[in-house]
């Protein structure tokens, strides 16, 4: 295996990773802006406010996504598993 096999895995890691991490973060990232937007106007500093949402529309968006992040990381283990022989010989 050379440098450029190696850097082609680790760029296909990373890609995997920023691609089964996304939604989920986003949807965080999007529900947090909005509790903090809305606890900056009415003044309401509850600590449960900030995180019962994000943790609600985090599971909703893994419990629409499941299907879709599923079968994107079984084609990449089954790329990766067909490319032992490769690296054996």
């Amino acid at each position: 295996m050379n440098v450029d096999t190696a850097l082609y895995w680790l760029q296909e890691m990373l890609t995997a990773v920023v691609v089964l991490c996304a939604p989920a973060m986003t949807a965080a990232l999007s529900v947090g802006l909005g509790v903090a937007i809305f606890q900056a106007a009415t003044s309401i500093q509850e600590m449960t406010l900030s995180y019962v949402p994000k943790m609600v529309a985090v599971v909703g968006v893994l419990f629409v996504m499941f299907g879709f992040m599923l079968q994107f990381i079984i084609d990449f283990t089954v790329r990766a598993f067909e490319f032992i022989p490769q690296v054996i010989n």
